[in-house]
């Protein structure tokens, strides 16, 4: 075996191009070779339509088969993935001028819909005679004035708020990805995972 002729090959789990150019095979692929082979493989046009789908999986077998007809006598170690999606991204959704606009409607629904959510819990917990137990707890006194209670219990809502998403305004706690970031990501997982079984085969 010829160790200067070995290409180990990994398909990309997911390509993003943002415009409809011809894809080459380093937009699918990491490849580890000899500095030569690496790049004539790398600038290889991998053959698929890219006008009519925005999404298109392309399997390692075909892959495969491209570099086979393309370059001869390599021994092509395959790697990691058995699928590659790749994603043309329509750049005009960027500069969508309405964009803020549906940002600011979204946010505002968020923020009435959290407050509806806190109100009726609090509601069917009865959270004012809570906070009357704890007062007379802490005070002796019995009242109906609680804001030496509420004041800091809504205080701590924010705060823990901040600390389950771990974030403060645009800035985070710590490194860990947020609870969210983990949500959009597992949902993003399942949509690949959904296009690439679904989506047309290049």
């Amino acid at each position: 075996m010829n160790m200067d002729r070995q290409v180990f090959l990994s398909l990309k789990e997911k390509a993003i191009l943002r415009s409809r150019r011809p894809v080459l095979l380093r937009d699918l692929a990491n490849i580890s070779a000899e500095e030569e082979i690496k790049r004539d493989l790398e600038k290889l046009v991998y053959p698929i339509n890219i006008e009519e789908e925005d999404n298109i999986s392309i399997s390692a077998i075909s892959v495969i088969s491209f570099i086979k007809k393309n370059v001869h006598d390599i021994d092509l170690v395959v790697v990691g993935e058995t699928d590659v999606l790749v994603s043309f991204v329509n750049e005009e959704i960027n500069k969508d001028k309405y964009r803020i606009v549906r940002v600011i409607l979204v946010c505002f629904l968020l923020f009435i819909g959290s407050i509806t959510a806190i109100i009726n819990f609090h509601s069917d917990v009865d959270m004012k005679q809570a906070h009357k137990a704890i007062y007379r707890v802490i005070t002796g006194i019995e009242t109906d004035k609680l804001l030496l209670i509420q004041i800091p219990y809504s205080l701590g809502i924010g705060a823990g708020m901040s600390v389950f998403f771990n974030h403060v305004f645009n800035k985070k706690i710590n490194k860990e990805p947020t609870p969210l970031e983990m949500e959009i990501h597992t949902y993003q997982q399942g949509v690949d995972k959904y296009i690439k079984n679904n989506s047309v085969k290049g």
